[in-house]
């Protein structure tokens, strides 16, 4: 474990151009790492720091929200690549050969699995069924967080050569397809739906609404764009654009290595910049706690914050949604069958979708009204709202009982 401090950098205060007057977002403190990467992704934990992946060190690295970065070294991890936290409290990362967990309280006690099919790993991402998913070269891969080593590789229709992935609020998985130069759709059981954009995309993130937002650096111009029903791609000349992340003010962000500088695009297509410092080349970009982004200076071996991510006017909401139950079964049932149709329907705040689950199982995303058929027994349903990244934090829950 090598604890390097907080090297933090002047704050200035740069206004993002072309927006209406606000608090602006700012790059607020530039902090040291060892060796950060091109591909080396970043991503919150569920311990409230922000971690990062070493490649050339072979290392993970931890970032406090105060800035202390601290590195460390499990001899089961070797040149890491992307990084997520899964739904069982543990980090994951991808590397040669297969993928590695950690927990964040003992992050040199890591496991590896073996998948022989990351040949080149990049992202990786929780799915919209509960399991880990990564994607390399033709194949996307379903990861239970349970038992890793039943994973299982699809052969995702339209897939050519997958770089990174991410989880939509659609309940599809998104595949940026360098080698087929497309964005690929995926469902859960590998089934694509290519959206070409013409050059080969490096990075995609989902927003709100169902839309993914993408960047392209091998178009000519290069460009960055968003997703709905067909591609649409924004017209401003872009400098080798990269990472992206959805931020807490309800718009895109992308990382622009040879400009170095941040990209802002808005849900109805504004787009601005944010320069960070000259020559820092970043690369990997995401969002943090607080109304935070982070990312990766890939030059100069650093990681930038930028702080007061809000909402603008035009820019989007970090509005947290709301869930009700509209209907639901009683309390107290007594069937004559050996299962009972039970439906629950549900609201929430305007534009979100939802994420259901029975008896503390992983969330999956859901539509009202949703039914089961159940069997004899006590039961805990719940549903949450989901607004772009936000999830209502006091989901909508309901306990009942069936007998027979």
């Amino acid at each position: 474990m090598r604890t390097l401090g907080a090297v933090l950098a002047t704050a200035i205060a740069l206004p993002l151009v072309g927006l209406p007057a606000y608090a602006d977002p700012a790059p607020d403190g530039e902090f040291a790492v060892s060796d950060v990467g091109t591909n080396n992704q970043i991503a919150p934990g569920p311990d409230g720091n922000m971690w990062v992946t070493l490649q050339g060190a072979n290392d993970v690295a931890r970032i406090a929200p105060d800035g202390t970065v601290t590195e460390y070294d499990a001899a089961t991890i070797t040149s890491p690549i992307g990084i997520t936290a899964g739904p069982d409290g543990n980090l994951w990362v991808t590397q040669n050969g297969g993928v590695a967990r950690f927990s964040p309280a003992t992050p040199t006690t890591a496991t590896a699995t073996a998948i022989a099919d990351i040949a080149d790993p990049r992202g990786i991402t929780v799915g919209p069924d509960g399991n880990l998913w990564t994607a390399s070269g033709n194949k996307v891969i379903k990861i239970p967080p349970a038992a890793p080593a039943t994973f299982t590789s699809f052969a995702a229709t339209g897939v050519v050569g997958a770089r990174w992935i991410t989880s939509g609020t659609d309940g599809n998985l998104w595949v940026a397809d360098f080698g087929g130069q497309q964005i690929v759709r995926v469902t859960t059981s590998g089934a694509g739906t290519p959206f070409v954009t013409g050059g080969g995309p490096q990075g995609v993130a989902a927003g709100q609404s169902g839309q993914v937002a993408f960047s392209d650096p091998g178009t000519n111009p290069q460009t960055v764009g968003r997703i709905t029903t067909a591609v649409a791609t924004t017209a401003t000349p872009m400098a080798d654009p990269f990472g992206v992340a959805f931020g807490s003010d309800g718009a895109y962000w992308f990382a622009q290595f040879a400009a170095n500088n941040l990209g802002r695009l808005t849900a109805d297509g504004q787009y601005s910049t944010l320069p960070l410092s000259a020559g820092s080349g970043p690369r990997q970009i995401s969002a943090g706690p607080n109304n935070t982004l982070w990312v990766t200076l890939d030059n100069v071996n650093k990681v930038a914050r930028i702080s007061g991510v809000t909402a603008a006017p035009g820019g989007g909401t970090t509005t947290t949604p709301t869930t009700t139950l509209t209907k639901k079964p009683k309390k107290k049932r007594t069937i004559d069958t050996k299962r009972a149709k039970t439906r629950f329907r549900f609201a929430g705040t305007t534009g979100a979708t939802f994420q259901c689950r029975l008896n503390m199982r992983a969330w999956k995303t859901c539509k009202s009204p949703k039914t089961y058929r159940l069997k004899p027994g006590k039961y805990r349903f719940a549903v949450r709202a989901v607004l772009g990244q936000v999830k209502d934090a006091s989901p909508a829950k309901y306990r009942f009982r069936i007998r027979r």
